[in-house]
């Protein structure tokens, strides 16, 4: 892999979970992180390498500041990845609250959008290439009872990145929609805690903390970085799935 010192990377939802690994294990690798989150993200390390902002992934101005105050600390942008998302509602869609329904698809669908958007004009605007990584799921691409919400909105983001990798083939733009596998954040604690009425596939999750089969955010944060900036990542498809660290 080329050395990612130095890249800028952007993520946002970093305040906990994959995001704020992601932050940590870039940090250490030497890249320049951005990180958002509603809550602003508490970033360790050396303070001329991190920028955290308060900024909800639904508010398009907001995304629009972030690469602004971004490119304003670090003088570009070569990564961002849309990692902000919820799980909520679980449970037949006969059940769900439309309201928290339509919330979740504006986080996880709307989101990605303001965030590829504010990326894809930072790219326009000072030209030279980029890696865009929007993060899915494999319930993007097999449905799950119960999963509703989720499962529609990653396949949106499977179809939207596909979408933009095409519109920005000859920007100097690459796209992936990543599938970062199971890593034991809290909306893993959250799935666990559903019942089989909730959630009839809850048990293969209970048999993974079981086992510990999870990989971890530094495990995931290095495959990432490997799509990005390793010299086969322009090889890979648009949609990825990652493989489960393995040891």
């Amino acid at each position: 892999m080329s050395d990612p010192t130095h890249q800028v990377a952007v993520i946002t939802g970093a305040s906990r979970g994959l995001g704020a690994g992601l932050a940590e294990r870039f940090l250490e690798r030497g890249l320049r992180v951005a990180a958002c989150a509603r809550a602003q993200p508490a970033l360790a390390g050396d303070a001329e390498r991190r920028l955290s902002m308060a900024a909800d992934v639904t508010d398009s101005a907001a995304m629009a500041r972030l690469c602004e105050a971004a490119v304003e600390r670090f003088g570009r942008i070569d990564l961002w990845i849309n990692n902000a998302g919820l799980l909520a509602p679980i449970g037949p869609l006969r059940d769900n609250d439309p309201a928290e329904f339509a919330r979740h698809i504006e986080v996880n669908v709307v989101g990605v959008f303001n965030g590829s958007q504010a990326f894809i004009r930072h790219l326009q605007a000072r030209g030279g290439e980029g890696v865009l990584l929007n993060i899915s799921s494999g319930a993007a691409r097999s449905a799950y009872a119960g999963w509703s919400a989720y499962c529609a909105g990653k396949a949106a983001v499977d179809r939207m990145s596909e979408s933009i990798a095409l519109e920005e083939a000859d920007s100097g733009l690459r796209v992936h929609a990543v599938a970062p596998g199971i890593i034991d954040t809290d909306m893993q604690a959250m799935i666990r805690d559903c019942t089989p009425e909730q959630f009839p596939r809850v048990q293969k999750f209970l048999d993974l903390k079981a086992k510990e089969g999870f990989s971890s955010p530094a495990f995931v944060a290095d495959r990432l970085l490997e799509l990005a900036f390793g010299p086969r990542g322009a090889e890979q498809p648009v949609a990825v799935s990652l493989p489960l660290e393995k040891g």
